[in-house]
């Protein structure tokens, strides 16, 4: 494969993670030949305008003088490892003062925001691209991306996504997900208004940072919903079609056709168009814990989910003569935490995805295998119960956090079961309202909670199998211990929350108190746990909120809610 790339995607605002992914000889030796950074857009000056961005003497000048070493820091190290350096940015994103001086001609003048066809607006980027191929003529390439744009790491900058949204109601450009219920196919006028839109920034970037600087340009199709580019093929070519090929221009697309869930297909754009694709990976899956628990997912990744009625994986995708090669996130995707403090699980992950990507002639159980052997030192039965351990944790985590009952019938018109848990929160009635309203109108509460009782079960085995294993590592011993107990009690408590949320629903006092007094306990367990060494920081009983904006109920205030409707005396849940 001609790119094997890997950028570790720290939460945005907050400290770096500690990591060896940082580590460019560390990415080497796992055989990957390409790092991906961020923010070197932020550092670029304009001075080409005429406009000083970062006067001396300003907290803007301060901010960009410490973190310009930065950049050309990571830029040394990586290429003195002989690895490919690239950059991920998010489009627009410009300096305050710039923005200022240039607002009459490249903004909106209701809204505010920065607009593709204002005259100025791509005259500022031609200038952006110049200065950083001249400034940093070591960098290879850019991954770019639209729809979101994270400034919590560049306080001295503004921008917004070039691309109109479909339909006319805008939505904070960090904030893509219009709704967690499901939504209305795309009206075809907002469809061409994106693709037109599309066609005009990737001919531009094609020119810019292609052909005028010679360039590699990974354009990300990124979003989450089955009717935009990521995911609707005739959409995504559409908009490729338009646009000329070049030895320098691929699309990065996640191997999922939604984010990175179970139950959702292989996106159906890959190895479609003339355009060559580098297939997108999460090692750390956002949405499953994080490393918190044992989450082993190549063997889905590579050979195919086993829920998925069509088993398609990477074995299949590689040998398509227009993939390229993968981009994976060995650390980070979403926010906050679980905040881990070993990393043997996306470790793990991110060891064989790069293996079999330089040698899919290997299986991906040879490789798990290797990586048992050689940076574990298991021996023997150990290693046959470490693979065993890794396969029921993929299994545990299908069955603890997804509804099949929900997810199968409604397939891909909506997020898998709500998205009802996702980094460390726990969501509650009102994020799985659909799910219990389908559960009631289909008879399928004890079908949905026998699968969550399936879970813990498989839970308290991987605990069994944790404690087994012979671990010549002492360390890294304790921490697989400590996360397989972790994800034993984090989905008995899922267990006792979907109970006592269906007992709520459905007026069952008796089953309610009993699941009510089961979730406390569990939460007593869990705080316990976390005096442990190697515990990953805890879930949270609340929803998932963005930084700065308020608390979002979950799971603990839908117990409270329910507390009161049946009128038990107060008593603390936790």
């Amino acid at each position: 494969m001609r790119f094997i790339l890997d950028m570790v995607h720290h939460n945005p605002g907050e400290p770096p993670f500690a990591t060896k992914f940082g580590d460019p000889a560390h990415l080497r030796d796992y055989g990957f030949n390409g790092q991906v950074f961020k923010h070197i857009n932020c550092v670029a000056t304009y001075e080409a305008t005429g406009v000083d961005c970062f006067p001396a003497g300003t907290p803007e000048r301060a901010w960009l003088e410490a973190f310009t070493p930065q950049i050309e820091q990571e830029i040394l190290r990586a290429k003195t490892h002989g690895l490919q350096v690239y950059y991920h940015l998010d489009l627009f994103v410009l300096p305050r003062r710039l923005l200022e001086y240039f607002r009459s001609e490249i903004c909106d003048p209701q809204t505010g925001r920065i607009l593709l066809e204002r005259p100025r607006t791509l005259e500022l980027h031609t200038v952006l691209f110049d200065e950083l191929a001249r400034r940093f003529p070591l960098v290879d390439g850019y991954i770019i991306r639209v729809g979101e744009t994270y400034l919590f790491d560049t306080p001295h900058h503004a921008g917004n996504s070039p691309i109109p949204r479909i339909g006319p109601a805008w939505t904070p450009d960090y904030l893509y997900e219009e709704t967690l219920a499901g939504r209305e196919p795309a009206d075809a006028r907002w469809t061409q208004q994106q693709a037109d839109a599309y066609v005009v920034l990737l001919r531009f970037l094609r020119q810019e940072i292609c052909v005028r600087h010679g360039k590699q340009l990974f354009f990300r199709t990124w979003d989450i919903f089955p009717d935009k580019l990521h995911a609707r093929v005739d959409h995504y070519l559409q908009v490729t079609n338009a646009v000329e090929p070049h030895p320098k221009l691929a699309f990065s697309i996640k191997h999922t056709a939604l984010d990175f869930w179970r139950r959702v297909k292989v996106n159906d754009c890959l190895r479609q168009g003339r355009h060559p694709q580098i297939v997108e990976v999460q090692c750390q899956r956002e949405y499953e814990g994080k490393g918190a628990y044992p989450n082993y997912v190549m063997a889905g990744v590579i050979n195919g989910f086993a829920e998925n009625a069509i088993k398609t994986g990477l074995k299949d995708l590689l040998g398509h003569p227009g993939i390229l090669g993968v981009f994976a996130w060995s650390r980070g995707g979403g926010w906050y935490g679980p905040y881990i403090k070993h990393e043997l699980w996306p470790d793990l992950n991110a060891y064989v995805l790069a293996q079999f990507v330089n040698n899919s002639s290997r299986t991906e159980a040879v490789i798990f295998q290797q990586y048992a052997e050689e940076r574990l030192g298991l021996r023997a039965r150990s290693v046959r119960d470490f693979r065993e351990l890794c396969l029921l944790s993929a299994r545990g985590i299908l069955l603890g956090r997804h509804c099949a009952a929900f997810d199968q019938a409604l397939g891909e018109s909506v997020l898998p079961t709500a998205c009802w848990m996702r980094d460390d929160r726990l969501g509650g009635r009102q994020q799985l309202a659909p799910v219990l309203d389908y559960l009631a109108n289909h008879r399928a509460d004890a079908a949905a909670l026998a699968e969550k009782a399936e879970a813990v079960r498989l839970w308290e085995q991987i605990e069994t199998l944790a404690k087994r294993i012979i671990w010549p590592n002492v360390q890294t011993g304790e921490a697989v211990k400590i996360s397989a107990t972790y994800g034993r009690v984090l989905f008995s408590i899922v267990h006792q929350g979907w109970r006592a949320l269906i007992a709520g629903e459905r007026g069952h006092r008796q089953e309610f108190n009993d699941a009510a007094s089961r979730y406390a306990a569990g939460w007593q367990e869990f705080r316990a746990l976390a005096e442990s060494t190697w515990c990953a920081s805890l879930y949270e009983g609340t929803y998932f909120n963005l930084p700065g904006t308020p608390d979002v109920p979950g799971m603990d205030a839908s117990l409270e809610y329910y507390r009161v409707v049946f009128g038990e005396p107060q008593h603390p849940l936790k």
